[in-house]
Protein backbone atom coordinates (compact mmCIF):
# COMPACT_ATOMS: atom_id res chain seq x y z
CA UNK A 1 0.00 0.00 0.00
CA UNK A 2 1.22 3.52 -0.74
CA UNK A 3 1.55 5.44 2.54
CA UNK A 4 1.63 9.23 2.36
CA UNK A 5 2.28 11.70 5.12
CA UNK A 6 -1.38 11.98 5.96
CA UNK A 7 -1.32 13.43 9.45
CA UNK A 8 -4.65 14.98 8.61
CA UNK A 9 -6.25 16.94 11.43
CA UNK A 10 -9.79 18.01 12.19
CA UNK A 11 -9.09 21.48 10.83
CA UNK A 12 -8.99 19.96 7.32
CA UNK A 13 -5.26 20.15 6.67
CA UNK A 14 -5.67 18.45 3.32
CA UNK A 15 -3.94 21.08 1.21
CA UNK A 16 -1.29 19.61 -1.03
CA UNK A 17 -2.07 16.03 0.03
CA UNK A 18 -5.23 15.33 -1.93
CA UNK A 19 -6.39 16.92 -5.21
CA UNK A 20 -9.00 19.64 -4.82
CA UNK A 21 -8.63 19.82 -1.05
CA UNK A 22 -9.51 23.52 -0.97
CA UNK A 23 -13.14 22.55 -1.51
CA UNK A 24 -13.53 21.48 2.12
CA UNK A 25 -11.82 24.64 3.35
CA UNK A 26 -13.86 27.05 1.24
CA UNK A 27 -17.13 25.38 2.18
CA UNK A 28 -17.29 24.53 5.90
CA UNK A 29 -20.53 22.58 5.39
CA UNK A 30 -19.02 20.20 2.83
CA UNK A 31 -18.73 16.62 4.06
CA UNK A 32 -16.41 15.53 1.24
CA UNK A 33 -13.42 13.97 2.96
CA UNK A 34 -11.17 11.86 0.67
CA UNK A 35 -11.28 11.54 -3.10
CA UNK A 36 -9.45 10.61 -6.26
CA UNK A 37 -10.61 11.71 -9.69
CA UNK A 38 -10.30 9.16 -12.51
CA UNK A 39 -7.97 9.95 -15.39
CA UNK A 40 -9.39 7.69 -18.11
CA UNK A 41 -7.74 4.50 -16.87
CA UNK A 42 -10.10 1.59 -16.31
CA UNK A 43 -9.74 -1.82 -14.75
CA UNK A 44 -12.27 -4.33 -15.98
CA UNK A 45 -13.36 -7.85 -15.23
CA UNK A 46 -15.36 -10.36 -17.22
CA UNK A 47 -17.13 -11.86 -14.24
CA UNK A 48 -17.48 -11.77 -10.49
CA UNK A 49 -14.32 -10.39 -8.90
CA UNK A 50 -13.45 -8.44 -5.76
CA UNK A 51 -12.04 -4.95 -6.10
CA UNK A 52 -10.95 -2.67 -3.29
CA UNK A 53 -9.67 0.84 -2.74
CA UNK A 54 -8.13 1.73 0.61
CA UNK A 55 -8.27 5.27 1.98
CA UNK A 56 -7.18 7.19 5.07
CA UNK A 57 -9.97 8.97 6.94
CA UNK A 58 -9.28 12.67 7.30
CA UNK A 59 -12.01 13.36 9.88
CA UNK A 60 -13.57 11.98 13.02
CA UNK A 61 -17.22 11.60 12.09
CA UNK A 62 -19.81 9.44 10.37
CA UNK A 63 -18.98 7.93 6.99
CA UNK A 64 -22.39 8.33 5.39
CA UNK A 65 -21.66 7.40 1.79
CA UNK A 66 -19.17 6.88 -1.02
CA UNK A 67 -19.06 7.63 -4.75
CA UNK A 68 -17.38 5.23 -7.16
CA UNK A 69 -16.65 5.86 -10.85
CA UNK A 70 -18.06 2.73 -12.48
CA UNK A 71 -19.78 1.13 -15.41
CA UNK A 72 -21.53 -2.25 -15.41
CA UNK A 73 -22.27 -4.31 -18.49
CA UNK A 74 -25.98 -3.96 -19.23
CA UNK A 75 -26.43 -1.95 -16.03
CA UNK A 76 -27.58 -3.37 -12.75
CA UNK A 77 -27.36 -3.31 -8.98
CA UNK A 78 -24.06 -3.38 -7.13
CA UNK A 79 -23.16 -3.47 -3.44
CA UNK A 80 -20.29 -1.49 -1.92
CA UNK A 81 -18.96 -2.28 1.55
CA UNK A 82 -16.56 -0.67 4.00
CA UNK A 83 -14.04 -2.95 5.71
CA UNK A 84 -11.28 -2.45 8.25
CA UNK A 85 -7.68 -3.04 7.19
CA UNK A 86 -4.58 -4.70 8.61
CA UNK A 87 -1.14 -4.01 7.17
CA UNK A 88 -2.89 -1.94 4.51
CA UNK A 89 -5.10 -4.80 3.27
CA UNK A 90 -8.88 -5.26 3.62
CA UNK A 91 -9.75 -7.74 6.34
CA UNK A 92 -13.56 -8.01 6.38
CA UNK A 93 -16.24 -8.33 7.54
CA UNK A 94 -18.31 -5.43 6.20
CA UNK A 95 -18.66 -2.56 8.68
CA UNK A 96 -21.23 -0.80 6.49
CA UNK A 97 -22.74 -1.59 3.12
CA UNK A 98 -25.12 -0.11 0.56
CA UNK A 99 -26.49 -1.02 -2.86
CA UNK A 100 -27.00 1.23 -5.85
CA UNK A 101 -27.81 0.99 -9.56
CA UNK A 102 -24.83 1.21 -11.90
CA UNK A 103 -25.35 2.29 -15.50
CA UNK A 104 -23.88 0.65 -18.58
CA UNK A 105 -21.91 3.85 -19.26
CA UNK A 106 -19.20 5.23 -16.99
CA UNK A 107 -20.12 7.74 -14.31
CA UNK A 108 -20.19 8.51 -10.62
CA UNK A 109 -22.44 6.22 -8.56
CA UNK A 110 -23.43 7.12 -5.00
CA UNK A 111 -23.80 4.49 -2.28
CA UNK A 112 -25.66 5.70 0.86
CA UNK A 113 -25.14 3.91 4.17
CA UNK A 114 -28.47 3.90 5.98
CA UNK A 115 -26.51 3.48 9.21
CA UNK A 116 -23.41 5.69 8.83
CA UNK A 117 -20.13 4.26 10.09
CA UNK A 118 -18.18 6.07 12.78
CA UNK A 119 -14.64 6.53 11.46
CA UNK A 120 -11.42 7.59 13.19
CA UNK A 121 -9.12 10.22 11.76
CA UNK A 122 -5.93 8.82 10.19
CA UNK A 123 -7.27 5.24 10.27
CA UNK A 124 -7.20 3.21 7.04
CA UNK A 125 -10.37 1.64 5.64
CA UNK A 126 -11.23 -0.17 2.42
CA UNK A 127 -14.07 0.22 -0.08
CA UNK A 128 -14.84 -3.24 -1.44
CA UNK A 129 -17.12 -4.18 -4.34
CA UNK A 130 -17.96 -7.53 -5.88
CA UNK A 131 -19.58 -7.04 -9.30
CA UNK A 132 -21.65 -9.97 -10.58
CA UNK A 133 -21.24 -9.01 -14.22
CA UNK A 134 -18.61 -7.53 -16.48
CA UNK A 135 -17.78 -4.05 -15.28
CA UNK A 136 -15.11 -1.41 -15.13
CA UNK A 137 -13.86 0.71 -12.19
CA UNK A 138 -12.01 3.71 -13.55
CA UNK A 139 -9.06 5.36 -11.87
CA UNK A 140 -5.62 6.92 -12.24
CA UNK A 141 -1.98 6.24 -11.50
CA UNK A 142 -0.50 7.13 -8.12
CA UNK A 143 -2.57 10.26 -7.56
CA UNK A 144 -3.98 9.41 -4.12
CA UNK A 145 -1.24 9.08 -1.45
CA UNK A 146 -3.50 7.72 1.30
CA UNK A 147 -4.47 4.38 -0.23
CA UNK A 148 -4.15 1.79 -2.98
CA UNK A 149 -6.26 -0.08 -5.51
CA UNK A 150 -6.47 -3.87 -5.10
CA UNK A 151 -7.96 -6.82 -6.94
CA UNK A 152 -9.32 -10.21 -5.82
CA UNK A 153 -9.03 -11.32 -2.21
CA UNK A 154 -7.01 -13.77 -0.12
CA UNK A 155 -4.48 -12.64 -1.06
CA UNK A 156 -5.17 -9.11 -2.28
CA UNK A 157 -2.99 -7.93 -5.17
CA UNK A 158 -2.03 -4.27 -5.55
CA UNK A 159 -2.76 -2.82 -8.98
CA UNK A 160 -0.28 -0.75 -10.93
CA UNK A 161 -2.48 0.84 -13.58
CA UNK A 162 -4.72 2.23 -12.28
CA UNK A 163 -3.01 2.27 -8.91
CA UNK A 164 -5.94 4.24 -7.46
CA UNK A 165 -9.61 3.85 -8.36
CA UNK A 166 -11.91 6.83 -8.75
CA UNK A 167 -13.73 7.36 -5.44
CA UNK A 168 -15.10 9.91 -2.99
CA UNK A 169 -15.83 9.45 0.71
CA UNK A 170 -18.29 11.56 2.69
CA UNK A 171 -17.83 12.02 6.43
CA UNK A 172 -20.55 13.93 8.29
CA UNK A 173 -19.50 16.20 11.13
CA UNK A 174 -21.22 18.73 13.37
CA UNK A 175 -19.73 21.53 15.46
CA UNK A 176 -20.95 24.07 18.02
CA UNK A 177 -19.58 27.46 19.07
CA UNK A 178 -21.08 29.32 22.02
CA UNK A 179 -20.21 32.81 23.28
CA UNK A 180 -21.52 35.63 25.49
CA UNK A 181 -21.09 39.28 24.57
CA UNK A 182 -19.66 39.99 28.05
CA UNK A 183 -17.15 38.05 30.12
CA UNK A 184 -18.33 39.43 33.48
CA UNK A 185 -21.50 40.56 35.22
CA UNK A 186 -21.81 42.35 38.56
CA UNK A 187 -23.46 40.66 41.53
CA UNK A 188 -26.45 42.60 42.76
CA UNK A 189 -26.94 44.44 39.44
CA UNK A 190 -28.94 43.86 36.25
CA UNK A 191 -26.88 43.54 33.07
CA UNK A 192 -28.13 43.12 29.46
CA UNK A 193 -26.60 39.95 27.97
CA UNK A 194 -26.53 38.35 24.52
CA UNK A 195 -25.70 34.68 23.89
CA UNK A 196 -24.74 33.54 20.37
CA UNK A 197 -24.73 29.87 19.30
CA UNK A 198 -23.28 28.98 15.90
CA UNK A 199 -23.82 25.39 14.76
CA UNK A 200 -22.16 23.99 11.63
CA UNK A 201 -23.50 20.86 9.97
CA UNK A 202 -21.41 19.11 7.32
CA UNK A 203 -23.56 16.31 5.92
CA UNK A 204 -24.98 14.75 2.79
CA UNK A 205 -28.26 13.27 1.62
CA UNK A 206 -28.35 10.65 4.38
CA UNK A 207 -29.16 13.09 7.22
CA UNK A 208 -32.86 13.63 7.97
CA UNK A 209 -32.98 16.67 10.29
CA UNK A 210 -30.97 18.86 12.63
CA UNK A 211 -31.19 19.34 16.36
CA UNK A 212 -30.20 22.55 18.17
CA UNK A 213 -30.49 22.49 21.94
CA UNK A 214 -29.81 25.22 24.50
CA UNK A 215 -29.27 22.81 27.35
CA UNK A 216 -28.18 25.04 30.21
CA UNK A 217 -28.05 28.75 31.12
CA UNK A 218 -27.20 30.38 34.47
CA UNK A 219 -30.11 30.45 36.90
CA UNK A 220 -29.69 34.21 37.17
CA UNK A 221 -30.09 34.78 33.40
CA UNK A 222 -33.58 35.57 32.10
CA UNK A 223 -33.87 35.14 28.29
CA UNK A 224 -36.38 37.45 26.67
CA UNK A 225 -35.85 37.11 22.91
CA UNK A 226 -34.30 34.99 20.16
CA UNK A 227 -33.41 35.35 16.49
CA UNK A 228 -32.61 32.42 14.18
CA UNK A 229 -30.92 32.16 10.80
CA UNK A 230 -29.38 29.45 8.63
CA UNK A 231 -27.54 29.45 5.32
CA UNK A 232 -29.88 26.88 3.74
CA UNK A 233 -33.10 28.60 4.93
CA UNK A 234 -34.44 25.47 6.62
CA UNK A 235 -35.70 27.18 9.79
CA UNK A 236 -39.33 28.24 9.58
CA UNK A 237 -39.54 31.73 11.16
CA UNK A 238 -42.59 30.75 13.25
CA UNK A 239 -40.53 27.92 14.81
CA UNK A 240 -37.84 30.32 16.04
CA UNK A 241 -38.84 30.43 19.71
CA UNK A 242 -37.06 30.17 23.05
CA UNK A 243 -39.23 27.16 23.88
CA UNK A 244 -38.13 25.27 20.77
CA UNK A 245 -34.47 26.12 21.37
CA UNK A 246 -34.84 24.86 24.93
CA UNK A 247 -36.38 21.61 23.65
CA UNK A 248 -33.87 20.95 20.86
CA UNK A 249 -36.28 21.81 18.01
CA UNK A 250 -37.29 18.14 17.70
CA UNK A 251 -37.57 17.37 13.98
CA UNK A 252 -38.56 20.92 13.01
CA UNK A 253 -35.38 21.70 11.04
CA UNK A 254 -34.98 19.48 7.95
CA UNK A 255 -31.40 18.65 6.99
CA UNK A 256 -30.05 20.35 3.89
CA UNK A 257 -28.44 17.89 1.48
CA UNK A 258 -25.35 20.09 1.25
CA UNK A 259 -25.00 20.99 4.93
CA UNK A 260 -25.98 24.13 6.81
CA UNK A 261 -24.82 26.75 9.34
CA UNK A 262 -27.40 27.68 12.01
CA UNK A 263 -27.05 30.79 14.16
CA UNK A 264 -29.14 31.51 17.25
CA UNK A 265 -28.93 34.81 19.13
CA UNK A 266 -30.56 34.90 22.57
CA UNK A 267 -31.02 38.22 24.35
CA UNK A 268 -31.91 38.74 27.99
CA UNK A 269 -30.83 40.10 31.34
CA UNK A 270 -28.38 38.81 33.92
CA UNK A 271 -29.31 39.57 37.51
CA UNK A 272 -26.98 37.59 39.80
CA UNK A 273 -27.36 38.07 43.52
CA UNK A 274 -24.55 38.49 46.02
CA UNK A 275 -24.78 34.74 46.73
CA UNK A 276 -23.76 34.11 43.08
CA UNK A 277 -20.50 36.01 43.57
CA UNK A 278 -17.55 34.02 42.22
CA UNK A 279 -19.67 31.60 40.16
CA UNK A 280 -18.86 31.03 36.49
CA UNK A 281 -22.35 31.11 34.98
CA UNK A 282 -21.92 27.86 33.04
CA UNK A 283 -23.80 27.71 29.72
CA UNK A 284 -24.07 24.66 27.45
CA UNK A 285 -25.59 23.95 24.03
CA UNK A 286 -25.33 21.14 21.50
CA UNK A 287 -25.96 20.59 17.82
CA UNK A 288 -27.04 17.22 16.44
CA UNK A 289 -27.38 15.63 13.01
CA UNK A 290 -30.04 12.95 12.97
CA UNK A 291 -30.49 9.94 10.70
CA UNK A 292 -33.20 7.30 10.48
CA UNK A 293 -31.30 5.06 12.88
CA UNK A 294 -28.93 7.26 14.93
CA UNK A 295 -27.70 10.76 15.67
CA UNK A 296 -24.40 12.56 16.07
CA UNK A 297 -23.97 15.54 18.42
CA UNK A 298 -21.40 18.16 19.40
CA UNK A 299 -21.42 20.09 22.70
CA UNK A 300 -20.00 23.51 23.54
CA UNK A 301 -19.84 25.56 26.75
CA UNK A 302 -19.36 29.21 27.65
CA UNK A 303 -18.97 31.10 30.92
CA UNK A 304 -19.79 34.48 32.43
CA UNK A 305 -17.93 35.35 35.64
CA UNK A 306 -19.95 36.95 38.45
CA UNK A 307 -17.83 39.66 40.08
CA UNK A 308 -18.31 42.23 42.84
CA UNK A 309 -18.95 45.86 42.09
CA UNK A 310 -15.77 47.89 41.70
CA UNK A 311 -14.88 49.84 44.88
CA UNK A 312 -15.86 53.50 44.59
CA UNK A 313 -12.85 55.84 44.99
CA UNK A 314 -12.84 57.75 48.32
CA UNK A 315 -14.22 61.26 48.00
CA UNK A 316 -11.38 63.75 48.33
CA UNK A 317 -11.95 67.23 49.75
CA UNK A 318 -11.20 69.87 47.22
CA UNK A 319 -8.13 71.86 48.19
CA UNK A 320 -8.86 75.52 49.11
CA UNK A 321 -7.11 77.68 46.58
CA UNK A 322 -4.73 80.31 47.96
CA UNK A 323 -6.15 83.85 48.25
CA UNK A 324 -5.71 86.03 45.29
CA UNK A 325 -5.51 89.81 45.00
CA UNK A 326 -5.60 92.39 42.31
CA UNK A 327 -3.29 95.39 42.09
CA UNK A 328 -0.70 96.13 44.80
CA UNK A 329 -1.27 96.22 48.54
CA UNK A 330 -0.15 94.80 51.84
CA UNK A 331 -0.65 91.28 52.86
CA UNK A 332 -3.04 90.45 55.73
CA UNK A 333 -0.17 90.50 58.26
CA UNK A 334 1.09 93.82 57.04
CA UNK A 335 -2.44 95.29 57.39
CA UNK A 336 -2.52 94.16 61.02
CA UNK A 337 0.77 95.80 61.81
CA UNK A 338 -0.42 99.05 60.21
CA UNK A 339 -3.57 99.01 62.42
CA UNK A 340 -1.50 98.77 65.61
CA UNK A 341 0.85 101.63 64.64
CA UNK A 342 -1.95 104.08 63.83
CA UNK A 343 -3.08 104.98 67.42
CA UNK A 344 0.52 105.20 68.62
CA UNK A 345 1.31 107.65 65.87
CA UNK A 346 -1.73 109.76 66.72
CA UNK A 347 -0.75 109.90 70.42
CA UNK A 348 2.76 110.95 69.50
CA UNK A 349 1.40 113.62 67.19
CA UNK A 350 -0.96 115.08 69.79
CA UNK A 351 1.79 114.88 72.41
CA UNK A 352 4.16 116.83 70.18
CA UNK A 353 1.55 119.49 69.51
CA UNK A 354 0.83 119.80 73.24
CA UNK A 355 4.56 120.36 73.99
CA UNK A 356 4.79 122.98 71.28
CA UNK A 357 1.77 124.85 72.62
CA UNK A 358 3.18 124.86 76.18
CA UNK A 359 6.54 126.23 75.04
CA UNK A 360 4.87 129.09 73.18
CA UNK A 361 2.88 130.02 76.29
CA UNK A 362 6.06 130.19 78.41
CA UNK A 363 7.70 132.48 75.85
CA UNK A 364 4.75 134.83 75.91
CA UNK A 365 4.67 134.98 79.68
Amino acid sequence: MKRGALAICASLLLVGLVPGSTLAILNPTSNLDQWNDPAGLGHGASGAVNWAQTFTAGEYGLLSGVDLYLELGGGGSLTASIEATASGLPTGPALASASSTVAASAGWVHFSFTTPLSVVQDSVYAIVINPTAAGVWFGSTNTYPGGQAFEVGAPWTALADPADFGFRTYVDTVGTQLSWDKSEVTAGASTPLTLTATMTYANGVEATHYGAFLELVPTWFTPTGITCSDTASKIVPADCTLVNFGNGFGSLIPAATTGDVLTFTVTGTGHPTLSDLGSTGLTRANACTDYPSLGSCSDATANVQVVSAAASPAATKAATPPPTSTGFGPSSDESGRTTWFLPIGLIALFGGLLVLVMRRRRQIS
